[in-house]
């Protein structure tokens, strides 16, 4: 008993914060663990939600490989993903190091630029609508018709379809990035910076071998957090489009989603999920062994 009370007094502070943990760990182990596990009993069945489940093996994953339908759909998610990614980080990388350069104003023009991350999905998607409309009174056609070109169906165009859905939030959605860059590039010391100007070193040269290698772990958070954000887009194709033109802006969460609570097909929306899962993961370990080392700024 004396130990025992000797240990807690020792370890008072630890155990407070073990307890403090064990409700979100608790939370976490049912709605995300427990889930998991779930999803992947019911992906090796043939549960469709109006007869009990049998079990089916590998039957679902095996026709995901096969169906050169889903297979295209992976493909419209990796193209998202990519100009997504690739968009945000370079706006967003640009706009923090321009925010950081500017003598006045930086507060204001940061909240300006952050505010369309704000915008609800569904306004966002009736912006793409508006703008990309396919009827002679779109935003884009107006100006196609005014220098005389012949207007687009745009999203109704199953060749440019995926392309109209990406402008709109590519360049708009980089806020978050931006913030992220610009603590990173705060974080870098000025005296750094000092030292190649005495060296003669120009502002891209500054940029080029100062902020850019001192802002790689920064750069692969971003790149994680947008690659894992592209793979789980829904929201501008099932709002615009609902996966057409002949599903060439369908994604793998909106089949996801088709499968599992429109085609009742439970089975195969887990097994897809799962291959989500499973190419995120690759993914965002690839960037992660990119990292490297910690940098030192000292």
């Amino acid at each position: 008993m004396y130990t025992w009370n000797r240990y807690k007094v020792k370890y008072s502070n630890e155990l407070t914060a073990y307890k403090l943990l064990s409700i979100p760990l608790l939370i976490w182990g049912i709605f995300f663990v427990f889930a998991l596990f779930r999803a992947f009993s019911i992906s090796l069945t043939d549960w469709n939600l109006l007869k009990e489940a049998s079990f089916i093996g590998a039957t679902n994953y095996k026709d995901i490989l096969m169906d050169s339908e889903t297979l295209n759909i992976i493909k419209n998610t990796v193209i998202w993903t990519l100009f997504i990614a690739i968009g945000h980080n370079i706006i967003g990388l640009c706009m923090a190091y321009m925010l950081n350069d500017i003598p006045k104003g930086e507060k204001v023009f940061r909240a300006l630029l952050y505010w369309p991350v704000l915008v609800s999905l569904i306004v966002g998607a009736e912006m793409i609508k508006y703008i990309f409309n396919p009827s002679p009174f779109g935003f884009m056609n107006s100006i196609l018709i005014k220098l005389g070109l012949e207007p687009l169906a745009w999203y109704q165009d199953p060749k440019i379809a995926l392309m109209s859905l990406i402008v709109f939030p590519m360049i708009t959605g980089f806020g978050i990035k931006m913030l992220i860059y610009q603590a990173g590039l705060k974080g870098i010391p000025k005296t750094i910076y000092e030292a190649a100007k005495l060296d003669g070193a120009t502002p891209w040269q500054q940029f080029t071998k100062i902020s850019f290698p001192l802002l790689k772990p920064v750069v692969i958070l971003n790149f994680v957090m947008s690659t894992i954000e592209g793979f789980r887009v829904l929201a501008p194709m099932q709002l615009v489009t609902n996966g057409g033109p002949i599903k060439s802006t369908e994604t793998v969460v909106l089949s996801i989603y088709k499968h599992g609570f429109v085609k009742n097909n439970m089975g195969y929306a887990s097994a897809l999920a799962f291959v989500l899962f499973g190419i995120i993961l690759m993914i965002t370990i690839v960037q992660l062994r990119l990292q490297g080392e910690d940098i030192s700024y000292e």
